[in-house]
């Protein structure tokens, strides 16, 4: 198939998808609700066309009606208080007055700010600020915002920075540094008026995210009293503070953001008190000042809500449904009267925002659009799919079919992490980039979501089983997988093919090294070497955890485990894509991996984009990647005609 014939369909495809809903929002990126529940604010994305890139707004969704109210204020981040709305904008803080219906500009802070939370009274705001950064991992960044200038790079062993906390008076304006000594501040909350509960490291940097502690901060001294540390190679989350007792997430976890696991819940003489949550990984908790806790998790592929008593330590679960939240994991927020709120989708849904009381869920905003019946009229269909892998476990996954009768095309999509998971999401696309199985499925290729070991929703042990073995029995969960599609009569076993971001593209890389089903491969933001990613990455503490070992042995993990060195037993033709401006799978693993393959004799191609990080995630750079998957799967698994 000619390649602009296939560019222009891709094109022509998300013309149709997105253009009815150029100039407005359609998608929101981070969302709160006010205590009593009236209102939510968020940070929504706006697309002006394809050639262009997306911009944010600041959103006010009036709950009883669903009337949003957009204003024209870059909005990263939103937090909402009684009768008040703290967002920040471009390193600075501002306010939306709820009662006033009046934006006012708030004091500039000394970084970017990655969390707002303002306190029960509504006059005060917590901010954490992200670590200046590093610049052996902004080398792309740098060169290419500053092409004219000669000046030479230089490194120097000075320590990373630590990310901080402020408090910002929304009424005096003032700006007051509370980062406690020696520690580096993750997310926090406010646990009284004058103390905060916080997830701190003693590491600066990324990599000290992988090692934390529950701090409680008193703000006046700026002081700090460890709660809680977590059992080795666990992370914790979602700190919140319930009238005397403290609560978070510990979960193993291979990325910040995407936690899932159990929840430890704190009496006030900071003794851990055993909670039973009936199978469910907690991804969110919130506390509305009053009450009880809210949670939303997964059981497997099922989202779940419910509330925790913290004083009795008992959960009582609201819903299960096979739809799911909105967000890398599962998010709700709570109000005072007991209410849920949440973005609920599924794969032919777009995400809305609905209101759960008792078993009734009202939809409040709807940000749907013709573009969205269209995809979802070319997007074949969803079913929950089992199998039982090589040692006798049973993994779950998502398949998305075309119409038409099969065998089909195959396209294994392997998730990032490798803790994480495939839900019931539009798309079945878990964050911000454009949902590639209806595409797919509109072209006729069936696409595989497996969760194999390392996914959430199935406890602690089926988590942890990944650590030490990213590349050995979650391997066979993928291969058992393609088994049973081919058995079932579902795939063509001649036109298999495999994907992935992140961790998905490092067994998309050694999938054919294991394999010679596979007719085609595509690696995205993969990892090629862990040794060299070690020393390049910002977050060289994860691949110590989940490799168990290492980089200093010549005979360790960091061997073999890499793609990079099984790569002369690859065969299958390889399309390999990274963004510049990647810091966590920096883009030289991409490069050594297309360098690997041609001196394996492998058909390869290596596209590099200068303004994305990791993975692609924004037009018009999307407009150019789903054309090259498509023209890569086309070139060597092409659906047959007739």
């Amino acid at each position: 198939m000619a390649e602009q014939a296939v560019r222009d369909r891709v094109a022509a495809w998300l013309e149709r998808a997105e253009g009815p809903g150029y100039g407005r929002v359609t998608r929101i990126d981070q969302w709160d609700v006010t205590p009593d529940g009236l209102h939510v604010a968020a940070v929504g994305t706006v697309l002006s066309g394809l050639d262009t890139r997306s911009h944010r707004v600041l959103c006010v969704i009036t709950t009883e009606d669903g009337a949003c109210q957009e204003y024209d204020v870059r909005a990263d981040l939103v937090s909402c208080g009684p009768g008040v709305v703290a967002f920040a904008s471009q390193g600075r803080v501002g306010w939306f007055d709820l009662g006033g219906n009046a934006l006012t500009e708030g004091p500039v802070l000394p970084g970017a700010v990655e969390q707002l939370r303002v306190s029960a009274d509504g006059r005060r705001v917590l901010a954490v600020l992200a670590a200046e950064q590093s610049t052996r991992y902004s080398l792309a960044e740098r060169v290419s915002a500053e092409p004219s200038r000669r000046e030479p790079l230089v490194f120097t062993s000075e320590p990373e920075r630590r990310r901080q906390c402020y408090v910002v008076d929304r009424h005096s304006g003032s700006v007051r540094d509370i980062t406690p000594a020696g520690l580096n501040v993750w997310e926090m909350c406010w646990a009284g008026p004058d103390t905060a509960l916080a997830v701190c490291s003693a590491q600066p940097g990324e990599s000290g995210w992988y090692d934390p502690q529950l701090t409680r901060l008193d703000i006046p001294s700026a002081t700090a009293t460890c709660l809680y540390v977590p059992q080795a190679g666990r992370q914790l989350a979602s700190p919140v503070w319930a009238g005397g007792r403290s609560a978070v997430i510990e979960a193993t976890s291979s990325d910040r953001g995407v936690v899932a696991g159990d929840v430890v819940l704190l009496d006030p003489e900071g003794n851990a008190v055993p909670l039973d949550t009936h199978g469910v990984d907690v991804s969110s908790l919130h506390f509305p000042a009053a009450g009880h806790l809210g949670y939303a998790g997964l059981r497997g592929l099922v989202s779940v809500i419910g509330r925790i008593d913290p004083e009795r330590a008992t959960v009582t679960e609201v819903r299960s449904t096979d739809e799911t939240f909105h967000g890398w994991t599962p998010q709700i927020r709570t109000d005072t009267a007991g209410r849920f709120h949440g973005f609920l989708e599924s794969y032919r849904t777009w995400p809305r925002l609905v209101t759960v009381t008792g078993s009734k869920t009202r939809t409040v905003f709807d940000p749907a659009h013709e573009g969205t019946a269209f995809v979802r009229d070319r997007a074949g269909r969803m079913e929950e799919v089992s199998w039982t892998s090589s040692d006798g476990q049973r993994i779950e996954g998502l398949l998305v079919v075309p119409d038409g009768p099969p065998p089909y095309p195959l396209v294994v999509n392997v998730h990032g992490g490798p803790v994480s998971c495939w839900r019931n999401c539009w798309g079945v696309a878990n964050s911000d980039r454009y949902p590639l199985a209806p595409l797919l499925a509109s072209e006729g290729y069936a696409v595989l979501h497996p969760n194999p070991r390392g996914s959430h929703g199935r406890g602690e042990a089926f988590t942890r089983s990944v650590v030490g073995d990213m590349l050995g029995a979650p391997v066979q969960d993928l291969l058992s997988g393609v088994d049973h599609l081919v058995d079932r009569g579902v795939a063509d076993p001649a036109r298999i093919a495999v994907t992935g971001t992140s961790y998905g593209g490092v067994v998309s890389l050694f999938l054919p090294t294991v394999d010679r089903r596979f007719a085609a491969a595509i690696a995205v933001s993969p990892v090629s070497d862990w040794g060299s990613q070690h020393y390049t990455s910002n977050i060289p503490r994860f691949d110590e955890l989940f490799l168990r070992d290492t980089p200093h042995s010549p005979n360790s993990a960091y061997v073999h485990q890499s793609p990079l060195f099984t790569m002369e037993r690859n065969q299958t033709p390889t399309l390999v894509t990274a963004g510049l401006l990647d810091k966590c799978t920096p883009p030289q693993q991409a490069v050594e991996a297309h360098q690997a393959l041609l001196r394996a004799g492998v058909e390869t191609e290596l596209v590099l984009y200068p303004a994305q990080g990791h993975g692609v995630r924004d037009f018009p750079e999307t407009t150019d990647y789903l054309s090259r998957i498509l023209l890569w799967l086309h070139r060597h698994l092409a659906p047959r005609q007739g």
